[in-house]
């Protein structure tokens, strides 16, 4: 039976524990160099008899081009192909092949698959190791999808984890926050949303496109409320049933925080953003506009929440919306210009007049000692996750989070890609650490959380490549 680190941190061994967690990663595997193709098989985690793999291929930016395409062959025969496309949230360039290798009429042992690089016709062979399928971690092996239907969605889930346990008090969350964003948005949906749960944490634990992909699970690190989560979502479905000629991302996701009350928790939008500028982290409004994800998670939502509250607070909510929903598609203009057009067309300003509104509006608040250490350490905490899922949980990683068709996976009986994670020393500890100081941040006790984030950090600068 695998070990495992139960709360390390509440050890009196500790050093020692962490002492041998290092030298152990002295002999961790060296990281693929620079400039090689990476293979990501998919589920995470080891493989076994009887699992349905997919897997992405990347490839180095600069010799790559969307002309090209991936086959994976085994024994002669060809598994599957795909070109190169843009993956997720942040538009990673690679080959994606889902579930292109069914593996169960296999026996254990290792197996070599040959991938084709088209045009240019170049090879190379991956080696996979099968492990028996009596081998496969609880609760998977007799996991199958289940579902519930309230008054707002479908909920689907994975029997034998803790959304099954916890399915009622979760219909009931579901059916209250949908009914609060139909209260706020002023519009009902002509179809139940879809929620699925996942036993794994994904990126920030939630997403949203054609069904809304929740994180739920115990020894989440994230800890996320599902209240607010649900909220968060829930605006990102409504707002796409209602629709617009173009809704800039910077407003949808400001919309979201600012009807959910906060990011990740209840918060004050306005004196959080103000605090910004004591800390030097205000981010100018056209990065925010042309490049929202790849700024800063946590100040970018903020920032973008805080801005959707003072358009409301001016200028009235009806006159926003219509604002919002009206916004015309750039196409081969700049969004600038559009937003320009638009601003002057509603409110009569461009949009540098409504920056430099924006920033005084900011720097009316008043700002509390407790409302600073809480961003700084928010921050801290989420760029310190961020690293981890970079370093050591790719999959989770919210810009190229996987997140498979869940109505595919439920047609084929696919469970695995829902509940495998990297279990390795590193994801153990790490994670652990991570839960405390997510507790410790959200109970006020800045000062433990800021030590625990600080250790946390450490370990990776000693684990990380």
């Amino acid at each position: 039976m695998p070990w495992r680190i139960i709360n390390p941190m509440r050890s009196s061994k500790l050093n020692l524990i962490l002492l041998v967690f290092i030298l152990l990663a002295s002999c961790s595997p060296a990281p693929l160099p620079v400039g090689q193709v990476r293979v990501i098989p998919h589920p995470d985690g080891p493989l076994y008899i009887g699992d349905q793999v997919s897997f992405e291929v990347i490839l180095p930016a600069a010799s790559s081009s969307n002309a090209e395409t991936i086959e994976i062959s085994f024994k002669g025969g060809k598994l599957g192909s795909a070109g190169l496309a843009p993956f997720g949230i942040g538009s990673r360039s690679e080959a994606t092949l889902w579930w292109v290798w069914d593996t169960r009429s296999l026996t254990p042992g290792s197996y070599t698959l040959t991938f084709t690089r088209t045009p240019d016709n170049i090879q190379w062979d991956e080696t996979y190791t099968l492990l028996p399928a009596n081998q496969v971690p609880a609760p998977e092996p007799e996991a199958h999808w289940a579902s519930t239907t309230t008054v707002c969605c479908n909920l689907y889930y994975i029997t034998g984890t803790a959304a099954e346990r916890d399915i009622t008090t979760l219909s009931r969350i579901a059916d209250e926050q949908s009914a609060l964003v139909t209260s706020q948005l002023g519009s009902t949906l002509a179809t139940r949303m879809d929620i699925v749960f996942m036993s794994r944490v994904v990126g920030h634990g939630g997403f949203t496109s054609t069904a809304v992909y929740v994180s739920y699970l115990d020894g989440n690190y994230i800890g996320n409320d599902m209240s607010i989560l649900f909220h968060h979502e829930f605006v990102h479905y409504y707002d796409g049933a209602i629709g617009g000629d173009y809704r800039p991302v910077f407003f949808q996701e400001g919309l979201a925080v600012y009807l959910s009350g906060g990011h990740f928790k209840p918060e004050l939008l306005a004196p959080r953003a103000a605090a910004l500028f004591d800390l030097g982290w205000y981010i100018p409004l056209t990065k925010l506009v042309d490049d929202f994800y790849n700024q800063q998670h946590d100040i970018a939502y903020l920032e973008a929440g805080s801005l959707i509250q003072y358009l409301v607070e001016t200028y009235g909510w009806g006159a926003f919306n219509e604002f919002y929903r009206t916004i015309p598609d750039p196409g081969s203009s700049s969004v600038m210009d559009v937003l320009d057009s638009a601003l002057h067309d509603h409110f009569g300003i461009s949009f540098s007049d409504l920056e430099t509104a924006y920033k005084e509006y900011l720097q009316s608040q008043h700002v509390t000692e407790d409302e600073r250490t809480d961003l700084l350490l928010t921050v801290d905490f989420f760029n310190t996750v961020r690293r981890y899922q970079e370093a050591f949980d790719l999959s989770a990683y919210f810009l190229t989070a996987w997140l498979p068709d869940y109505t595919t996976m439920r047609q084929r009986g696919i469970v695995a890609d829902f509940l495998r994670h990297p279990e390795g020393w590193e994801n153990q500890l790490l994670e652990s650490m991570l839960v405390r100081s997510q507790k410790e941040l959200f109970s006020g006790d800045y000062r433990d959380s800021e030590n625990t984030l600080k250790l946390t950090n450490w370990i990776l600068d000693l684990t990380t490549p």
